[in-house]
């Protein structure tokens, strides 16, 4: 049986600077991140820190990702609810690119399914 976990609802970014290099933006007092090392923080990195009166955490994010020192490689999930079978599955890609839905992590995960929404609900 699938484990139920809460990992759809964070953000991760990882270090492709080729170097350590200290991110002042993540934590409380900035994150040191070896190269190629991944951080996770609760919540849309994104939205939370340009929601900030002072943007410069904002703007020290934009260009980190701008000058390829960081990626973001996840964020919070998209959730869908089908209108006629009243079940939430998360925006997802397959391993070949294509864009369809799976289950949400904190309902256990699950498998791709390709298209349309409705399709797994029989």
């Amino acid at each position: 049986m699938p484990t139920n976990t809460t990992t759809d609802l964070y953000t991760t970014v990882k270090n492709v600077s080729g170097r350590e290099l200290t991110f002042g933006f993540l934590g409380a007092h900035g994150v040191k991140l070896a190269n190629n090392a991944t951080y996770s923080v609760p919540g849309d990195l994104v939205t939370k820190l340009g929601a900030q009166r002072s943007q410069r955490k904002f703007k020290a994010l934009e260009n980190a990702l701008t000058s390829g020192l960081l990626d973001i490689v996840k964020s919070p999930s998209v959730y869908l609810l089908s209108e006629t079978g009243g079940v939430t599955r998360e925006l997802a890609m397959a391993s070949t690119k294509e864009l369809g839905t799976t289950v949400p992590s904190y309902d256990g995960g699950g498998d791709y399914t390709e298209g349309d929404l409705n399709a797994d609900e029989t």
